[in-house]
């Protein structure tokens, strides 16, 4: 993998998220196991079962639009979105989207990403991907722009509240006005 992780979309595997029935790995010679009710796994755990099993889950080599780099050597997994491509929507859905009007659907633009069709990343996807999961060079990449309007996107849908975060960078900005270096 070369390059700069953060804004680009690369090619990668991508874990479907696990629900019921989930079937555990059990060694070659049994086979998975399936376990339907959530309970009982919750309930082995509370009572000091090994809370570390190996689950199978489906999972995808698909396109995704990497947001991070990873933080640290020992925890080398970044966010990404999954992409949907346009030729699923209606025309008047494209149409929205290529816009950039549709809050869930960030629109990624042909002539600057590397894919077989028109493709948008889609803000309520946020999926962990280690970095040894993503292959290759980018296939394009966002600019900080365009970052910083998805991140906005992103902010909105889960409702994360910023505003201790902004209320800090602001009394920052009017320390380093009022005491310049």
């Amino acid at each position: 993998m070369s390059g700069r992780l953060a804004g680009s979309v690369r090619w990668a595997v991508v874990p479907f998220t696990p629900r019921p029935p989930f079937r555990i790995y059990a060694g070659a010679e049994r086979g998975p196991i399936e376990v339907s009710d959530l309970e009982r796994l919750v309930g082995a755990a509370r009572r000091g079962a090994d809370a570390e099993l190996t689950y199978l889950v489906p999972a995808k080599v698909r396109p995704v639009l990497v947001l991070n780099e990873p933080p640290a050597a020992h925890h080398a997994d970044a966010t990404a979105l999954r992409l949907v491509r346009l030729s699923t929507l209606t025309e008047e859905q494209r149409d929205v989207v290529r816009r950039q009007q549709d809050e869930l659907l960030f629109y990624l633009d042909p002539a600057r990403v590397d894919l077989p069709e028109e493709n948008a990343a889609i803000v309520s996807t946020l999926v962990r991907v280690h970095v040894d999961a993503v292959a290759g060079d980018s296939l394009g990449r966002l600019d900080d722009a365009e970052l910083r309007l998805l991140g906005e996107r992103i902010i909105r849908w889960y409702g994360f509240d910023t505003r201790r975060l902004v209320e800090r960078q602001i009394r920052e900005l009017v320390a380093r006005r009022r005491h310049p270096e």
